[in-house]
Formats: C-alpha cells, sequence, structure tokens
C-alpha cells in the first residue's frame, strides 16, 4: 500500500515536472526559434546581396582605372595622327645632326602638352616617343629634350618596338624603373605603335609607364574583404596585376579560365579552390585588346557574420534548455510541497478550519488563493448580477432621455418653418425676417448635429457664411468681412463649428467694443504639409497682460478662459483631434488688430 502511494506520488511530481518543463521550454525556445533561423538566412542573404554589390563596383572600378590608362595613350596617338606638321617636326628633330633653333622652340611646346598629363595624372610616372631615325634618338616628354639612348631603360624601350612584330597596342609590366621615376618598384607599360600618315607602315612607338605600387594602393581601397583577390589578365592571358597571396597565382587563374565559358559577367558564381569556397565574379573589356578582370572572395569571409550568428543561436538554444530543466525542477518542487501541505490540511478537518482562518489573511500560494475564492465566488456572483441589473436600468434611462432630446430639434425646426411662411404670407414675398429665420434654420441644423462629425472645409465656410449674415443683420454697419480662401484646399476635411466660435470671438470682443466700423478677415491657404486657417480682425485687440494670460491657460491641457470659453473649447477641439501642433496660435497689438490662427495637418 505504501509503496502504491509513493509511485502515485512519483507519478504526479512527473506530470508537474513535464508539464513545467514544456511550459518553460515554449516560453524560452519560441522566441529564439522564431529569431534565430530568421537571423541567420537574412544575414546570409544580405551578406550575398553585399558581395554581389561590392564585386560589380570593383569590376567596373577596376574597368574605369584601366580604360582611363588606355585613353591617354589613345588621345597620344590620336593627337599625332590628326596633327601631321607635329609629326613632321618630331621626325625632323630625331633626324638633325644637332637640334635647330625651331626644333628646340617645336618640342618644348609639344613638351607642355605631355607634361600636362603626367602632372594631372598620379599614376604616369614616364612618357617613351621614338620615331625611327638613324641617330638612335629617343624622346622624353617629361625632360623635354630629345636626347641619344644611353639608359638600359631606354634601349629597353627600342628593343621592344623592333621585336613588337605585328602588335598595335599591347601591356607589359616592368620590373625595373627609369632613373627618372620618382619611385621604386614595378611599372606598368603601355605601348602604342605610331604609323605613317598612310596608315600603312610603322613609324615609330609610343608609351605609357605608370606606377604599379600607386595603382595596387588604389585598387587597395576598391576590396571590400580583407581576403578578396583580384586578376587584370590581358587578351593572351597574361597577369597584369594581381593581390593573390597564392603560392601559383598562375594556377589560381587557370582554374578560373576552366569554368569562365559557363557564367555570365557580372555574376556571382561558386569556385572552389583546392579546400576553400569562393564567391567569384569577371568583367571582360569591351575594347578589342582589352583585359579581363576576375574577383573572388572566400565564402568564409563573406559569411563570417552569419557564422557568428548560428553560433550565437545554438548557444541561446542550450541555454534555454538548460535553463528550462532549472526552472522546472524548482517550479515542481515548490507547487508539490502546496499539494503535499492541501492534503494534510484536508485529512484533518479541525486543523483544515483553523488553517482556513489563518488564510484568510496571508495567501502564499495559488492553490490557497483558489481555494478561498471558491467562496467568495458566489458573493461576487450575486453583486455582479445586481450590478448588470442597475447597468441595464440606466442604459434605459439614458436611451429615454436621449429619445426626449431628439424631439427637441425637430420641433424647433417645424416652428422656425411655420414662422418663416407666416413672416412670407404677410408680405407676400422674402423679407428681411423670412431671410433671418431661414438662416438660423440652416445655422441650428448644422450646430445641433453630432459636434465631433468631421466635414470638408468648403461645408464649415458655408454654414460661417450663413451664420454671418445673421450677425450682420444684428450688428448692421457695424463689420464687414472679407474671404481669402485657396479653392483647392475647400476638399480638405475638418471638425464642425471650429471657424463660428473663433469668428464670434472677434465680433464679441473686437469689433463691438470698437468705435466705428471693423473688418474682419478670414484667410485659407495651403502650405507644404498642413492647411494654415487665420481669423484677423481690426477690433480693439488684446492687452499684453491679458494676451499673456490667455495664450497661458490655453497652454494647460484643462485650462479654461471664462473670457474666451470659444477659444478654449476651439484649441481643445483641435488639440484631441490633430495633436498639440494644430492648437490656437494667438497675436495681438492693443488698440489694433487680434490674428488667431491655426495649421491643419494634411493627413
Amino acid at each position: 500500500m505504501i509503496y502504491k502511494i509513493l509511485c502515485k506520488k512519483r507519478s504526479i511530481r512527473y506530470k508537474f515536472f513535464t508539464k513545467s518543463l514544456l511550459t518553460n521550454c515554449l516560453l524560452l525556445l519560441i522566441p529564439i526559434m522564431m529569431i534565430g533561423p530568421y537571423s541567420v538566412v537574412q544575414s546570409t542573404k544580405d551578406n550575398t546581396a553585399a558581395i554581389g554589390k561590392s564585386t560589380y563596383q570593383t569590376l567596373n572600378q577596376l574597368e574605369k582605372t584601366m580604360d582611363l590608362l588606355y585613353s591617354h595613350i589613345d588621345n597620344a596617338n590620336i593627337f599625332f595622327s590628326s596633327n601631321p606638321r607635329v609629326t613632321i617636326q618630331l621626325k625632323r628633330a630625331f633626324n638633325e645632326h644637332s637640334l635647330s633653333l625651331d626644333s628646340l622652340k617645336n618640342l618644348e611646346n609639344l613638351s607642355l602638352y605631355f607634361q600636362n598629363l603626367i602632372y594631372t595624372d598620379q599614376y604616369i610616372e614616364n612618357i617613351y616617343v621614338y620615331y625611327e631615325n638613324d641617330n638612335n634618338r629617343i624622346y622624353l616628354p617629361q625632360k623635354g629634350a630629345i636626347h641619344t639612348v644611353t639608359a638600359p631603360e631606354e634601349e629597353q624601350f627600342l628593343q621592344t618596338y623592333k621585336q613588337s612584330q605585328d602588335k598595335d597596342l599591347w601591356l607589359e609590366v616592368k620590373k625595373n624603373k627609369s632613373p627618372y621615376s620618382s619611385a621604386f618598384g614595378d611599372s606598368l607599360m603601355i605601348y602604342q605603335r605610331l604609323y605613317t600618315r598612310s596608315g600603312l607602315k610603322p613609324a615609330g612607338l609610343i608609351a605609357f609607364e605608370y606606377n604599379l605600387t600607386k595603382l595596387e594602393q588604389y585598387f587597395g581601397t576598391l576590396m571590400q574583404y580583407e581576403k578578396q583577390n583580384i586578376y587584370i589578365v590581358d587578351e593572351n592571358q597574361n597577369i597584369i596585376y594581381t593581390n593573390s597571396q597564392a603560392p601559383s597565382p598562375r594556377d589560381e587563374l587557370n582554374s578560373l579560365y576552366q569554368i569562365l565559358s559557363q557564367e555570365e559577367e557580372v555574376h556571382l558564381f561558386d569556385l572552389e579552390n583546392g579546400s576553400v569556397y569562393n564567391k567569384a565574379a569577371y568583367l571582360k573589356s569591351p575594347r578589342t585588346n582589352g583585359l579581363t578582370y576576375f574577383t573572388f572572395t572566400p565564402s568564409s569571409e563573406i559569411y563570417k557574420t552569419t557564422r557568428n550568428l548560428s553560433g550565437t543561436y545554438l548557444l541561446l538554444t542550450f541555454s534555454g534548455i538548460l535553463l528550462s530543466f532549472l526552472l522546472a525542477f524548482y517550479k515542481t518542487n515548490r507547487e508539490y510541497q502546496y499539494i503535499n501541505q492541501l492534503i494534510d490540511i484536508f485529512s484533518n478537518p479541525d486543523e483544515a478550519q483553523q488553517y482556513f482562518d489563518r488564510s484568510k489573511e496571508n495567501v502564499n500560494n495559488p492553490f490557497e488563493f483558489i481555494m478561498l475564492n471558491v467562496i467568495r465566488l458566489f458573493l461576487d456572483q450575486k453583486y455582479l448580477k445586481i450590478q448588470a441589473s442597475e447597468r441595464d436600468y440606466r442604459m434605459q434611462a439614458l436611451k429615454m432621455q436621449a429619445l426626449q432630446h431628439q424631439i427637441n430639434p425637430h420641433f424647433l425646426h417645424n416652428t422656425l418653418n411655420i414662422i418663416y411662411w407666416e413672416a412670407v404670407r404677410l408680405t407676400s414675398s422674402e423679407n428681411s425676417c423670412s431671410f433671418m429665420v431661414s438662416n438660423l434654420s440652416s445655422v441650428m441644423r448644422y450646430s445641433l448635429s453630432d459636434p465631433q462629425e468631421t466635414v470638408t472645409i468648403k461645408e464649415e465656410i458655408s454654414y460661417l457664411k450663413t451664420y454671418l449674415d445673421i450677425m450682420k443683420s444684428r450688428y448692421t454697419d457695424r463689420f464687414n468681412i472679407h474671404y481669402h480662401i485657396d479653392e483647392s484646399c475647400t476638399i480638405y476635411s475638418i471638425k464642425k463649428m471650429i471657424l463660428q466660435p473663433l469668428v464670434e470671438n472677434s465680433i464679441y470682443h473686437g469689433i463691438k467694443e470698437k468705435e466705428g466700423k471693423g473688418t474682419i478677415w478670414t484667410g485659407i491657404r495651403k502650405l507644404k504639409n498642413s492647411i494654415l486657417i487665420y481669423i484677423l480682425d481690426d477690433g480693439v485687440g488684446i492687452t499684453p497682460e491679458k494676451l499673456h494670460d490667455i495664450r497661458n491657460r490655453l497652454g494647460k491641457p484643462s485650462g479654461d478662459c471664462a473670457d474666451h470659453i470659444g477659444l478654449t473649447n476651439t484649441n481643445l477641439r483641435l488639440t484631441l483631434a490633430y495633436g498639440d501642433k494644430a492648437g490656437l496660435h494667438l497675436k495681438s497689438v492693443y488698440g489694433k488688430y487680434t490674428l488667431v490662427y491655426f495649421l491643419l495637418p494634411l493627413n
């Protein structure tokens, strides 16, 4: 028997633990399971999009840079081919035994053209120009002179011309520098053969020497990732430039060419280089003898953030499971302790009554709370029934009162309608009395409807004009009214009865107190994000002290102003409907004018 009881307790304890564990796991792991995979997937998408955009920008910037280098020698070639006089003068200087004064002057003028290129392009180190001659001479624009070849770099330049065979434009990387260079390091040489005027026979060679070290520094700024590699290859698959640290860049380049025909330009594709997976792309120059640009980045470098997020996600998952176990164990022990206590209490009725009396003042666990509230439930249920009956009675009374109030507006409209036709009958035509009754009926019909109703600005202006017709009959020749209304604003909506209290305030506190006739201006115009509505009168104005007091009262949420209740109510309605920025603004100069305006947001 005792064994069965113990087994039953263990079974109940196990159920409590299982339920608590599942609850805690759901509460802790569901947010992690929702946010974690989404973050990893989104990070992968963002990183892929980023490398795609970066690759596109890098390839295009490489193409633009190299095309700029090409453009210099293209322009120089065009310059020589389109200026035969310059070519003749230069050939004459090459073949003169001693340079004449005219030749020196012509060389000086020609050097200005090339020196301007050297000074404005940071990558140009030297320019070489050669026309076939018997004096073994070469022209160096940076020195502004023609001289006999002496330096090894110049000898190498002449040998390149003699060995060029049928090449017209080509590139090569030179490992040694000219003595005229300002820095040491590799150079990038671009050669262009010069032809005679007929264009059939080569007559010389021009070459631009670029500082490859500076180009490498610039290319480095285009890299978005630390281990991103680029290759610049000519049409013969010769490597012009690469930043790869691979033992054999040529083998790495060959692996690129193996899958090149299967991929589109400037589209990312996967490249396996040994045990390293890369995202690669390439771009071919549209020039006939242009270059091909490659770039590839290790996937581990691209998705570094994704890996970190995945690790964090797994760590949070395991931490959540461990925390769920600890919380479930603690909660099971606590709840099972309450159950044992309740069983002991119900087993001893005498102690149960005493415990119940004590527990009414101090409830420490949910089980005690449930027991005590079972008794209260019946009492509260009766009380709620009484409250429900009383509420139904009040609702019925309010409905009856609302129906009674609905009779009054109809009674007033019908009465005014009878007075209107009686006035017409007495005079056999329309008269001032009938007009006033008609206007009063329109005003009452508009004002007695729901004040929170939204109408168009056009309807609000129409009501205002009707109201002012009555006021002008009441205050004959006391004021004029002028309207400055942008018709494009009249289609927008506004709360009812906003303008009438402001105009009424102008009449009673401005025009009425003024000696002589006054004027009221009502204006509406459209601003960038709002509609400006203003009421201006040339009445007696407001003293500075009173104006300050009114502004302070309007600025308070519950502020009121007994003398200007129309302003207070209107300001409150505007701020409740459109926000604090739509509140009323007052400006006044005592004895001159009073201006009230507000801004109605377009949205």
